[in-house]
């Protein structure tokens, strides 16, 4: 991105949109000045993005960063600009070429609206969670992040979060209505994550922050997704078998689709007779993939297997002398360390420490042992490492 672009025309945009913003709050949204406000920024936001794509800014803290440097804070519509962001829970914003000014009235009115209504995101306007977490503390208002590799990694990961949670949810929500599965997105995001764990990029760093209840069971198949195959490519796995794993970690809950809602997320403990439905979805799920053309056994049995136990309980009821599949058991782990940092309608997340912790003590029982110590030796190595991690 040029440097005029970055310093005078996107500032530009982000001036009218904040006076759109504040024009809707005072007047109304059908005042003419807004929509007069929302054209201005719409021809500042295409002109920007004639030479690139998309651009992208992070809120982090107060300031807002695009392309790896802080806006300056002297100006005081950015600072307004951020506060509204914080206000709806945005903490990525991108623009994409093509995004037209219905869809930059419908944000504004979105934001212009008091309280925490959600802002969705549309095919020019994309919305996310980033989190940073820098090791050497907070970084001080007045001085730009001195962590620049930070931000140039925040930019190569921000495509990913609400599109691989798109797809994700895409196929979930074919799953519901019954539909065939049409698998062919899935196997891009697999490759994107592969790629990325093959470039040691911290696969911590990849896992997805749920924003709402009715995202926990697409956020946590993409996470259990990424956990897998961490443990997968930690043992030996590659090329296609690797793919394979990925296809079957991402499609493990797909049963969880036929529950209903206030039973997956009702706050407080579940009755006897919900939990029995609940556990019904390992059943339904296998049974759903098994009857799709396309899908290998092993996405079958992960569906099926993923809450047996180790020692031979859990469920569903099994014979005594069956053992789930090696990637079922590798499938358990992740699905509960991400279950236990995800902060759901009944329970808050555990920490780290607390968490590995309580996997620690159910090896040899709940999980396989060996299987165990090698997705604890990996967390290890990301604890000691220096990149820094950024949930999406």
């Amino acid at each position: 991105m040029s440097g005029f672009d970055f310093q005078e025309r996107l500032p530009n945009a982000l001036r009218e949109l904040v006076t759109a913003v504040n024009n809707a709050r005072y007047y109304g949204f059908g005042h003419p000045n807004v929509g007069e406000y929302v054209r201005a920024a719409q021809k500042e936001i295409a002109e920007l993005l004639v030479p690139v794509p998309s651009v992208t800014l992070f809120l982090v803290g107060d300031r807002l960063v695009v392309d790896g440097r802080s806006f300056p804070s002297d100006a005081p519509f950015l600072g307004r600009f951020a506060n509204i962001l914080k206000d709806k829970g945005i903490e990525r914003l991108s623009f994409h070429r093509g995004v037209t000014a219905a869809e930059l009235a419908d944000f504004v009115a979105r934001l212009a609206r008091k309280g925490r209504e959600p802002v969705r995101s549309s095919p020019g306007i994309r919305l996310g969670k980033v989190e940073f977490r820098e090791s050497d503390g907070p970084v001080p208002a007045e001085s730009p992040p001195s962590t620049a590799g930070t931000f140039e990694l925040a930019g190569s990961l921000a495509s990913l979060g609400d599109a691989e949670l798109d797809r994700i949810r895409d196929l979930y929500e074919m799953a519901e209505h019954r539909k065939r599965l049409d698998i062919r997105g899935l196997g891009q995001i697999i490759e994107r994550f592969i790629g990325l764990l093959l470039a040691d990029i911290n696969p911590i760093s990849l896992l997805a922050s749920v924003k709402g209840s009715h995202e926990y069971t697409f956020t946590h198949a993409v996470n259990v997704g990424i956990l897998t195959i961490v443990q997968a490519k930690n043992f030996g796995f590659s090329g296609r078998v690797l793919r394979g794993i990925g296809f079957a970690s991402m499609l493990h809950d797909v049963g969880k689709i036929f529950i209903p809602n206030e039973i997956l997320n009702k706050p407080g403990g579940l009755t006897a007779a919900e939990r029995t439905v609940i556990e019904t979805h390992t059943i339904k799920g296998g049974r759903y993939l098994m009857d799709q053309e396309g899908i290998a056994t092993i996405a079958v049995l992960t569906a099926f297997e993923h809450h047996l136990r180790f020692d031979g309980t859990g469920y569903p009821a099994v014979s005594s002398d069956w053992r789930p599949h090696l990637i079922s058991q590798m499938v358990a782990i992740s699905d509960v360390f991400d279950a236990m940092r995800s902060n759901r309608s009944y329970s808050r997340p555990k920490s780290q420490d607390e968490i590995l912790g309580i996997l620690a003590g159910d090896g040899g029982a709940a999980f396989n042992p060996r299987l165990l110590d090698n997705f604890l030796s990996f967390i290890a190595r990301t604890d000691r490492s220096t990149s820094e991690p950024i949930a999406l």
